[in-house]
């Protein structure tokens, strides 16, 4: 049981260091790869760029907020959702023309679309919202409402990056909530019986940006005008959910180390079973069990011995197996003599050595062929067999 716990021990303990290793290198390698400009925007993700912290502010703030791990055409099959947030989707992972389809149904049937990103060019119908960008050489840029709506209650200006882009509505009713010189950043416009907000920089509402200046408020200002129903946030299109029906649960793994610490634990788990199965010592000899009682040979050995006479020969059998199987036990070669023997066996079996040495005198005079009756002789035998119970050679 010492060994085979120890065994799965250092298992444990390899398992443990690939599964550091994996989150220090595999982990770490994708976070410094990530830009202003090129970071996952993921609710799940509390990297810099990711919006975990906005997911928890509303989600601690009381608004009922979720995660839509679905396409778009899946949205009429969530009555409880009122409002989708689409955040900075990676280019590999727009929405297809059927998706997009189906969220224009969506939003006209009176839900709230939310659009967070520097790149926005979405035609509903005739009315075209498009994004312009600009260089410039400050890091940081601060921007102020233009005019005092719900959107703008309470902040004096917030803060964005050198990478901030403009927002435009053409063919449309629009307003514009909070602009600088050069164009506003925050604006919704009118579809159907709802309306959509489109915000062109995320980084307002990401980890590294959220607790700047009143960026923080802005973002919790996005959802005042918000329909009845929960706010998702669209995790589908940054990769989590069934994306395809083949990788079912791994999926939702995507971009992560757990599928591969998943993979390396099925190994080790098979490395193991495997193990088991080898043989990594010598055979050990299997124990032979008595198949009589120590009553049956005893009387047995007794009779024996009565009915021919001959009780030194049935002592010098029954001895000799008795004082080779207690130097074994002992741990002692067979020429070893007899007070020798006697402290080192009863030291082991906890015994009275003077008792195991009185024994064994006895039994050596007997195999000499001094006289013995047969009531000593039943009582040797049964002393010799009580030990050998005990030592189970």
């Amino acid at each position: 049981m010492k060994r085979n716990a120890s065994a799965i021990l250092i298992v444990l303990f390899f398992f443990l260091v690939i599964a550091g290793l994996n989150f220090v290198f595999m982990t770490g390698e994708e976070e410094a790869k990530e830009t202003e400009q090129n970071g996952k925007r993921s609710s799940y993700r509390s990297t810099p760029y990711g919006t975990l912290a906005y997911y928890t502010l509303l989600e601690q703030s009381s608004y009922p907020v979720t995660r839509f791990e679905k396409p778009f055409t899946k949205l009429k099959e969530r009555p409880d959702i009122g409002t989708l947030v689409i955040i900075s989707l990676p280019p590999i992972t727009n929405p297809s023309p059927e998706e997009f389809e189906a969220l224009i149904e969506w939003v006209k049937a009176g839900h709230q679309l939310i659009i967070v990103d520097r790149d926005i060019y979405v035609p509903f119908g005739e009315l075209l919202a498009r994004t312009t960008d600009f260089s410039f050489q400050d890091k940081e840029q601060f921007f102020r409402p233009t005019q005092p709506t719900l959107y703008t209650l309470g902040i004096e200006q917030v803060k964005a990056t050198e990478f901030a882009s403009r927002v435009t509505v053409e063919n449309g009713s629009v307003t514009y909530h909070i602009s600088d010189s050069r164009g506003a950043i925050l604006a919704d416009t009118a579809i159907g019986s709802s309306r959509v907000v489109m915000l062109t920089e995320p980084y307002i509402v990401s980890n590294n940006g959220i607790a700047e200046a009143d960026n923080a408020l802005l973002a919790v200002n996005l959802f005042a005008n918000a329909p009845p129903g929960k706010i998702a946030f669209d995790e589908f299109h940054h990769g989590y959910g069934n994306s395809s029906g083949s990788q079912g649960a791994l999926a939702y793994f995507n971009g992560t180390p757990i599928k591969w610490m998943f993979y390396q634990g099925l190994f080790i788990t098979a490395l193991l079973l495997y193990t088991y199965g080898r043989r990594f010592a010598r055979p050990l000899p299997l124990r032979k069990e008595h198949r009589t009682t120590n009553l049956e040979f005893v009387s047995s050995m007794a009779n024996i011995t009565r009915l021919a006479r001959a009780t030194d020969l049935a002592m010098q059998n029954i001895y000799a197996d008795f004082r080779n199987k207690l130097c074994r036990y002992s741990g002692l070669p067979t020429r070893v003599d007899s007070p020798r023997l006697a402290s080192v066996a009863a030291r082991r079996l906890k015994r009275d050595e003077r008792e195991l040495r009185d024994l064994l005198a006895k039994c050596e005079k007997a195999v000499r062929g001094e006289p013995i009756s047969e009531a000593e002789l039943l009582q040797l035998t049964t002393r010799i067999r009580a030990i050998e119970s005990e030592i189970r050679l």
